[in-house]
């Protein structure tokens, strides 16, 4: 079964402005900056991960796409979705971890960018889901 989400990058507030979370700037924010940003994106997404069934095992595909012309680093915008959503997962206990046995690997492609775009993710999750009579992690 795959279950499909648009979602919003992970965002951080600096002097007053939203802006929208790279790998290159997580990695220089302070753990509680990085705390926050992460938790934030938990709320974000809390509906989506609700609505999903628990999984065995699982494999996201992501398509970024991106508003303006600037040619952007996928590596860099990728990171802190993936990373923050499958925490959100085992959070949730909808996977048991996020380590390579529950989640099996993911595709990251480029959608589109452009003035006439909007910053925002496609993500969709192909999986064996848990049975529900036995579905505890």
């Amino acid at each position: 079964m795959k279950y499909n989400a648009i979602l919003q990058y992970p965002t951080f507030t600096r002097k007053g402005k939203v802006l929208k979370l790279s790998m290159n700037v997580f990695k220089r924010m302070h753990w509680g900056s990085q705390n926050k940003c992460k938790q934030d994106y938990h709320d974000l997404v809390e509906g989506f991960v609700d609505s999903l069934p628990k999984f065995k095992w699982l494999k996201p595909s992501y398509t970024l796409y991106f508003e303006g012309n600037r040619v952007k680093d996928l590596d860099n915008y990728w990171f802190p979705c993936h990373k923050f959503l499958m925490d959100a997962l085992v959070e949730k206990g909808k996977i048991q971890d996020d380590n390579y046995k529950y989640v099996k690997g993911f595709d990251v492609e480029f959608g589109d960018a452009g003035k006439d775009v909007e910053d925002y993710y496609v993500v969709e999750l192909t999986g064996e889901e848990l049975d529900k009579e036995n579905g505890n992690i």
